[in-house]
């Protein structure tokens, strides 16, 4: 089966027909997130509003997806983003991107509003859509349980903040992978979409031929050889968290401290001893996710997916939290409230720092006590935040908001770059996430650049990949520029092909992409070297840069927050430190083949086959 259809679904007029892809699309954008920002272009308009029915929000698969690549199971989400106005764009694993794959489809292409709520459900390479009837109101685990999830069966849902709307809601698959980021979930419950169900496809694509088998083979066996593959495998990502208080790098109470003194509570053998079961995504070879049981305590019983790295910090640490039980509760709730767990613990913690401060009160709250780690009120904050009442309606704008909502000094504590919230890393202590965070498209997000080559690379790969020994030493502002280029462009292609970034990325830090040019190429997907995977990255990353621009983004949101600039970090090995990101951000765009406001320039656009935007809106939103 031809899995490079997209399916178009117009629910003004209840409708979905079939379309074929254009083969030129696939060659220049591959497929995931590269597809979904090239779709979005032909219907932006200085105008576009996150919300607007006709504003598209596209699910798309990578190219890899369906395939016998290991570690091919990724989604994307595209749209606008109701916390920014700019793009918005989410990750998500799962086996929704294979099913849709073996159903003869790359892109859902989603606009318009339904007049009731509806689901959209795909079987045979066709899309129907369903009267949601007694779905909406249900969380996201109620809505995934009665619409039948299982393996065969993938569900991707929003819950209560998706349905009023939150800027910070997200969109469930399963209840082991979200696409978190930049507010989609209210995109979809704008539409009155409140799930996507697919059934697994009647044909496979083609099986791997001898070569592609072999390249998969050398490539596993060095996986499984790195020093990091056990411990990821067990302990999936939320292993590294004691490994970020070691290093200094964690935002605690809300970046008041790098470090977090009860972080004993988030080790291996706490982590292990409440793990019953391990899971993975499509053609995953490292299992990374796992089902938990709370044994014993306030939260006996409880029973629910491991929270990750991200998520530990954010609802953990951040938020002053030290119990494990605890922060597995507040990822549950999350999950099936539809929030986005890094936004909504950050959004907690900014109302403790204020609280702390006296900048609110109990007045402000509504006789909330906003002390830090207090995961019982935390509990209610998020209650209140999906369903959009009390204090917790005011966060669940997302902390700008919620700061020029409250006024006065709030504003110093709000800790985003392009109105979203910055994730775990605190950029005083990693010279080259401080600069990712700036320039990254979605806003301060590590997972759109994962910069850890500055922390894992030794000085001589550094300088034989990227010209600098120096981007291998995090307090240097030497090499950065060229380490977050290359991270960005890897990132997108990655997201493109529909790979997920642990095996690669997390734990051989490979950010070459020979292997993955040798898999497309022997798959016959394409006559690809890594240079020109790196030159397909470009032109996503600058189409994501033009739309941004059309939005109303420029040179003013590439900036961090003044806290990293004018307040040293207090403690660990970089203590004493901030951040300066002028010299590095000119670098930047130089190296991009941008102007000095971060434009890319004429030459670089006709260089990647790029249109420019000549008509450009005032931001709006944030």
């Amino acid at each position: 089966m031809n899995p490079f259809g997209i399916l178009k679904i117009d629910l003004d007029k209840g409708r979905c027909s079939l379309e074929k892809l254009a083969p030129r699309l696939v060659k220049d954008f591959l497929g995931g997130r590269g597809l979904g920002f090239r779709l979005m272009r032909e219907y932006l308009t200085p105008g576009s509003l996150p919300l607007a029915p006709q504003t598209p929000l596209i699910f798309s698969t990578g190219l890899l997806a369906g395939t016998g690549a290991p570690a091919s199971g990724r989604l994307q989400l595209t749209g606008l983003s109701p916390a920014s106005g700019l793009l918005g764009s989410s990750n998500a694993g799962g086996y929704l991107a294979a099913h849709l794959a073996t159903n003869g489809l790359m892109a859902l292409f989603i606009t318009g509003q339904a007049e009731k709520p509806v689901v959209l459900r795909i079987s045979n390479g066709r899309g129907e859509l369903l009267p949601a009837g007694g779905l909406w109101g249900l969380d996201a685990w109620e809505t995934g349980e009665r619409l039948g999830e299982s393996r065969k069966v993938q569900v991707a849902a929003i819950g209560p903040a998706g349905e009023n709307l939150v800027p910070l809601a997200c969109v469930m698959l399963g209840r082991h992978s979200a696409a978190g980021r930049t507010g989609l979930g209210a995109v979809m419950g704008a539409k009155r979409l409140k799930a996507v169900v697919v059934e697994a496809g009647p044909a496979p694509r083609e099986a791997m031929p001898a070569e592609a088998r072999e390249a998969v083979g050398r490539w596993l066996k060095e996986l499984r050889r790195n020093e990091l593959y056990e411990k990821t495998s067990q302990e999936g990502q939320s292993g590294y968290l004691p490994w970020a208080h070691e290093m200094g790098v964690l935002s605690t109470r809300n970046f008041q401290e790098v470090s977090f003194s009860q972080v004993e509570a988030f080790d291996s053998p706490h982590m292990l001893r409440h793990r019953e079961k391990r899971r993975g995504c499509a053609r995953c070879p490292v299992n990374c996710k796992a089902d938990m049981k709370i044994k014993g305590g306030a939260y006996g019983g409880l029973t629910g997916p491991r929270p990750e790295f991200e998520t530990l910090a954010s609802l953990g640490p951040r938020c002053g939290i030290h119990e494990l039980e605890a922060v597995c509760n507040l990822n549950n709730r999350c999950g099936q409230l539809g929030l986005d767990t890094v936004s909504a613990g950050a959004a907690i913690a900014f109302a403790m720092d204020l609280f702390e401060q006296g900048i609110i009160g109990r007045e402000e709250t509504g006789g909330l006590n906003l002390k830090w780690g207090d995961p019982r009120t935390a509990e209610l904050v998020l209650e209140q935040m999906a369903l959009r009442r009390g204090f917790g309606g005011i966060l669940s704008q997302g902390v700008v908001r919620a700061a020029q909502k409250i006024g006065g000094r709030a504003l110093e504590f709000a800790y985003t770059v392009k109105g979203l919230e910055l994730t775990a890393y605190d950029p005083r202590t990693l010279k080259g996430t401080s600069l990712g965070y700036a320039v990254a498209g979605r806003g301060g997000d590590f997972g759109s650049f994962f910069s850890n080559p500055e922390y894992r690379w030794s000085p001589r790969q550094a300088r034989e990949e990227l010209g600098k020994a120096e981007a291998a030493d995090r307090f240097s502002d030497l090499g950065k520029p060229q380490l977050i280029r290359r991270g960005l462009l890897v990132n997108a292609v990655l997201d493109s092909l529909g790979l997920c970034k642990v095996p690669s990325l997390g734990i051989m830090s490979d950010f070459s992409l020979r292997w993955e040019a040798r898999l497309v190429t022997a798959l016959g997907l394409g006559d690809y070297g890594a240079a020109d995977l790196l030159k397909i990255g470009e032109r996503i990353v600058n189409l994501e840069r033009l739309l941004n621009f059309q939005l109303g983004a420029g040179p003013q949101d590439d900036r961090l927050p003044a806290r990293f600039s004018t307040q040293p970090a207090p403690s660990g090995p970089a203590q004493g430190r901030t951040v300066d990101l002028e010299g590095m951000l000119q670098k930047f765009y130089s190296l991009m083949g941008w102007d000095g406001q971060g434009r890319p320039t004429l030459e670089k656009l006709q260089e990647l086959g790029l249109e420019p935007v000549t008509d450009t809106a005032r931001r709006r939103s944030v």
